[in-house]
């Protein structure tokens, strides 16, 4: 009988490879996958959150650029990485959306292949002109984009993010048609932009800041419900003359669908703690950018809000990108 005892109890332990998985979480590298090219507002972020997230977890934290088809090609990436916390996609607004309305052929679903693990930004954009533009806000662009149907060119960072949906949202408001120049992410649409490729955009405030601050860039209008404190003149949309209009960029972090419990509480817990550091706070803040603390329920309870809200508007713009 105790013979019978002991060898249950081995079998307990041997059945539950997951829970040892949970302990010894994390043994190795963390790698973050960001579906931008390096250099702009979600790549920067994702660093410097890795960063933290390194010191936090005793273990290196790589960022790895997967940039494409509005972030999907980085999501359908984790989407079939080991669910095993070592692979998470540095996500946006984009993936809330994306599947099976811009890009009906990616596989890649929120809701069946990722795991929150939590909000990290919230990151307000504005819309942006070169500073040697004639154009000084939303009034004027929307008077000189009427008067020239489709030659106003306004760029992104890809096909099917945020900022172009906010500016098709802005067009459809002020009944214009501008053309749209997609490109990989920040940095090379701002180099169109200082080269006179594109004439307008809405950017991440955390990428463009600087040049606005440099005297390159001139930001008309901020796309979200207030204005930013780090630029207290620039005007909301809303305030421009189109109430109502409040489109927010943000970021989190999600991993493969069926990573153990244990290990998503870990990367959260690590992951508060790097939100909560004044440092950190500062560094983001000083690019515009605001915190996203909170647990897996409530980034999930977030996502699904944020599905509602940004599904509904892409069905009314009636845009496909495949």
């Amino acid at each position: 009988m105790k013979c019978i005892a002991l060898l249950g109890l081995a079998c307990a332990f041997t059945a539950t490879p997951g829970f040892a998985q949970e302990q010894r979480f994390p043994s190795q590298a963390i790698q973050i996958v960001v579906g931008f090219t390096p250099g702009g507002s979600a790549d920067t972020t994702a660093r410097i959150v890795g960063d933290g997230l390194s010191r936090e977890l005793g273990q290196p934290v790589v960022v790895v650029n997967k940039p494409g088809a509005g972030t999907n090609i980085a999501a359908q990436y984790v989407s079939k990485a080991p669910a095993d916390g070592y692979t998470l996609l540095f996500g946006g607004t984009s993936l809330v959306y994306s599947p099976g309305l811009l890009y009906p052929s990616m596989k890649a679903n929120l809701a069946r292949d990722f795991t929150p693990v939590g909000g990290v930004v919230n990151a307000p954009t504005i819309l942006i002109v070169r500073q040697d533009s004639p154009v000084r806000d939303v009034k004027q662009l929307v008077t000189l984009a009427r008067s020239k149907p489709r030659q106003i060119n306004y760029g992104s960072t890809g096909a099917g993010v945020s900022p172009q949906i906010a500016m098709e949202m802005l067009n459809a408001r002020a009944g214009i048609v501008m053309t749209h120049v997609p490109y990989k992410g920040t940095a090379p649409m701002l180099t169109a932009m200082l080269s006179g490729d594109i004439d307008v955009a809405f950017d991440v405030a955390s990428s463009s800041a600087p040049m606005i601050q440099a005297g390159k860039l001139r930001g008309l209008a901020v796309s979200g419900g207030k204005r930013l404190k780090l630029f207290p003149n620039i005007p909301t949309i809303a305030e421009s003359g189109y109430p109502g209009f409040d489109v927010t960029t943000w970021y989190g972090l999600v991993a493969p669908q069926g990573t153990p419990a244990g290990v998503v509480q870990k990367l959260n817990a690590a992951l508060q703690k790097v939100l909560a550091s004044p440092q950190t706070q500062k560094t983001l803040a000083d690019n515009g950018n605001e915190v996203m603390p909170g647990s897996p329920a409530a980034f999930h309870a977030f996502l699904q809000s944020e599905h509602r809200k940004w599904n509904d508007a892409v069905k009314q713009l009636d845009i496909n990108l495949d």
